[in-house]
């Protein structure tokens, strides 16, 4: 199978504002634009917060603009295809509790499909979901799991030894919890070196990393 590497843009703070801005320079393109979140109603953490009715606004700009939410299960034949108008992918990254407790009653309820991305030593800390509201989520057949690495440390740092070992420890959990690997991979922090890329390709379709712009082919 040919492996895809495909990036995603940040919806950060006041998205509405932006959006519009999108509008005025991105109206004529065409393709597939992916959302990264990451917390929800968590204001302490600002950088990588969204409230819930800013959240909510956005999903309603999106649907009265007859915007598609692409299923993550299809995302090959997505990216294949000529696309007349925009889609959004919709990603979470991290698996925080905020997102448990505030955003996924709402995307469950309005069916919006999603990819969620999860770091296996975090799960059931603190202020992170269990493998049980994981499994939750990949049994709805809405959210679809996705591996951000075990540590989610910044591992272009290290050596490529390193970063083997990590990913290694992320698949077995993800084997033994899931009972399979996801075939997505969000790079932590957005970033990665070649090295980091080709040891990704070995288990994974598609990796995403931190970028602004459409999905394409070409990424």
């Amino acid at each position: 199978m040919t492996k895809k590497f495909i990036f995603f843009i940040i919806f950060i703070l006041y998205p509405t504002i932006l959006l519009a801005e999108n509008n005025r320079y991105f109206s004529f393109d065409k393709g597939i634009v992916a959302l990264m979140y990451h917390r929800f109603n968590e204001p302490k953490y600002p950088s990588t917060n969204v409230q819930m009715d800013i959240f909510k606004e956005q999903i309603k700009i999106i649907e009265s603009s007859n915007t598609i939410f692409i299923d993550p299960n299809n995302l090959d034949n997505e990216i294949s295809a000529i696309h007349k108008t925009k889609s959004i992918l919709l990603t979470i990254d991290d698996g925080f509790s905020s997102f448990y407790k505030n955003a996924w009653p709402y995307l469950k309820n309005k069916k919006i499909p999603f990819i969620l991305f999860i770091s296996t030593r975090e799960v059931g800390k603190n202020g992170y979901m269990t493998w049980d509201q994981i499994r939750e989520i990949k049994n709805s057949k809405i959210g679809i799991i996705g591996n951000h690495s075990h540590t989610h440390d910044y591992l272009v740092d290290l050596s490529n030894k390193e970063i083997n070992y990590d990913i290694d420890q992320s698949i077995k959990i993800f084997k033994k919890e899931l009972g399979y690997n996801p075939k997505y991979f969000s790079y932590p922090f957005g970033e990665y070196s070649l090295d980091f890329i080709d040891i990704i390709k070995q288990n994974f379709n598609f990796a995403f990393g931190q970028h602004s712009g459409v999905i394409d082919l070409s990424k």
